[in-house]
């Protein structure tokens, strides 16, 4: 069968508004169960649902900052709630914390305390207090305490932990 030019156009028309719907709706984990980016309010915010199907927020993305590099609030949540449901996925989300990759701050994952900086969860701002960053990073945490390595003092969050997934 030939198809017309403006049949072509309205294929592509239909293509494209069909990538827009799935672009647009939050990027639910499959199974109801996961980490991944809710977009159902005005302000995108990386969840976590668990078992029970009980949410939490974990971060609240409200910064600009990387928006002229063409990373604004909507798409870090979308990659860095993709990359920790990977992890969670592959069970290497255990613990976060601070590194540095790319000669740039990051916050990043370790598989244990006292750990080497594994995999990218953010970049941080130039000149941003990793500590500070971390500490104020998950909206669940508020205000416990943070542990730190015996070492150097680098601060972990033990997300296994918070998952119930950790095994010691």
């Amino acid at each position: 069968m030939k198809l017309t030019p403006l049949t072509n156009v309205l294929v592509a028309g239909v293509v494209a508004l069909g990538a827009t719907a799935s672009i647009s709706q939050p990027s639910q984990a499959q199974g109801g169960r996961g980490i991944y980016c809710d977009t159902s309010r005005n302000q995108p915010v990386t969840v976590y649902q668990n078992d029970q199907g009980v949410t939490e927020p974990w971060i609240r993305w409200t910064s600009n900052y990387f928006k002229n590099a063409g990373y604004d609030p909507l798409t870090r949540c979308q990659d860095v709630s993709g990359r920790l449901e990977s992890y969670r996925r592959n069970r290497q989300l255990k613990f976060v914390t601070t590194g540095q990759m790319n000669g740039q701050n990051v916050i990043c994952t370790a598989n244990q305390l006292d750990g080497r900086c594994e995999g990218l969860v953010l970049t941080l701002k130039p000149n941003e207090n990793p500590v500070r960053a971390l500490t104020n990073l998950f909206a669940w945490r508020s205000g416990s305490p943070l542990s730190a390595s015996g070492r150097n003092k680098t601060p972990y969050i033990d997300v296994g932990g918070h998952l119930g997934t950790r095994k010691e």
